[in-house]
């Protein structure tokens, strides 16, 4: 990572200057979670409502009509919501019905997204078998398989074929039972709005080829955050059933609160975390990726229920480990942009053995405030990111600003990697 640092920095020197100008110019898995055998259920906070959509949820989406031109969602969480409930349908009986995965080249691919079709791209490698889980179907064509992209078009005979971007760059094809016609007609109801995929830009050439760029970046309001430990704390509490006046606790020489209990230890850390290490309990236990990191944004949601701010809370990494551990990585999302806390991810689950070893967050609160931040708009910002690392992505999250406050920053990624991030 450091080794990048000095050309980022050049390239965020560039991004500031080009604003600046810019700117003149413009003047149930667990039931009742972990019911214990032969007992009542442990209580547990009342978690918001919410559909399969909050979970599953792309970072970009583009619908290509049958004129050729594209309708793009991007730093839109609305849109994005409104999009996805609408092919919801289509996109479960496609996944449901598909067969086996074959190789096609990236080219095919990028042909493709210039053909009439809807495009889902999450971000990073996704299991299959868990978009799935999260609208209701099974997966069991996939073999394991992650995607960090999805495209639908037509398959000939009037069927759908499901094309995706796997884990380790390739691209497949796979043939299915869902409807085209049904497909059609749904993208037909959308209108282009300028969005274009780098490839397509004269401009763009040595950036990531399918980059999803819009014409126009919403209003990107500045971001107010507070600490929730407590609330956190009394959360975790109830669901894991931890008595935080017990007798047991103690402190460790670091300041961090220690809270045993009978299956596992939570822990208040004095950066402002709260995690909970499990013991061999029976009641967490899951089988299959899938299964496990629904129980975990479960248990993660039912702890941010506590408080009310305007995040969401978005898996954002998934890492395989020997024997089948999983290690999960969680972020804070608002308004389609990642929120990138200085200290990591904002919560993390471990799994080792198909048992929850440990789950971790880092609680806060994120509420929208009045002030608009002004950024280089979305074309110039990519050129910028591929003048100065060929294949390079600019992405906008949301970075600290200063005490308790965020704002939309650019960042350069390449193949998902940060080649810049808030802790450098």
């Amino acid at each position: 990572m450091k080794r990048f640092k000095e050309p980022v920095k050049t390239l965020l020197i560039l991004l500031l200057t080009a604003s600046a100008v810019f700117m003149a110019w413009k003047g149930s898995l667990f039931t009742g979670f972990f019911p214990a055998r032969g007992g009542a259920p442990v209580p547990t906070p009342e978690a918001p409502e919410q559909s399969y959509m909050a979970a599953a949820l792309p970072v970009a989406a583009a619908v290509r009509g049958p004129r050729g031109l594209c309708c793009g969602v991007k730093y839109d969480e609305q849109a994005m919501a409104e999009l996805f409930e609408g092919f919801g349908a289509i996109l479960s009986e496609t996944l449901g019905s598909a067969e086996a995965p074959e190789v096609i080249g990236r080219f095919v691919w990028q042909e493709r997204l210039e053909e009439e079709s809807l495009f889902l791209d999450y971000g990073f490698p996704l299991p299959i078998s868990a978009l799935a889980a999260w609208i209701g179907v099974g997966a069991d064509w996939s073999g394991g398989e992650s995607a960090g992209a999805f495209l639908l078009d037509s398959g000939g005979e009037g069927s759908v074929r499901l094309s995706f971007r796997g884990s380790d760059g390739r691209f497949f094809q796979c043939s299915t039972a869902a409807s085209w016609a049904t497909l059609r007609a749904q993208l037909e109801e959308y209108r282009p709005n300028g969005a274009a995929f780098a490839f397509e830009l004269p401009a763009l050439q040595s950036c990531d080829p399918f980059l999803l760029v819009p014409e126009q970046l919403p209003p990107l309001r500045r971001v107010r955050a507070a600490s929730e430990q407590t609330a956190a704390a009394g959360a975790c509490a109830e669901l894991f059933g931890i008595n935080l006046g017990g007798q047991s606790r103690y402190t460790e020489a670091d300041g961090t609160l220690v809270y045993p209990g009978e299956n596992g230890v939570l822990r208040l850390w004095a950066d402002g975390s709260v995690s909970y290490n499990a013991s061999e309990d029976p009641r967490m236990q899951a089988e299959g990726a899938a299964d496990q990191i629904e129980a975990s944004r479960k248990l993660l949601e039912a702890i941010r229920a506590a408080w009310g701010g305007e995040e969401t809370l978005r898996l954002c990494g998934v890492e395989r480990g020997e024997a089948g551990d999983l290690s999960l990585s969680f972020a804070y999302v608002l308004e389609g942009m990642r929120l990138q806390l200085p200290a990591g991810p904002a919560a993390r689950a471990v799994w080792k053995n198909g048992r929850l070893g440990e789950l971790m967050i880092r609680p806060c609160s994120f509420r929208q405030t009045e002030t608009v931040s002004e950024l280089l708009p979305a074309v110039q910002a990519a050129a910028a990111a591929g003048s100065i690392c060929r294949g390079a992505a600019a992405e906008l999250i949301l970075a600290e600003t200063g005490e308790e406050h965020y704002g939309p920053t650019w960042i350069v990624t390449v193949d998902g990697r940060e080649l810049w991030t808030q802790d450098d």
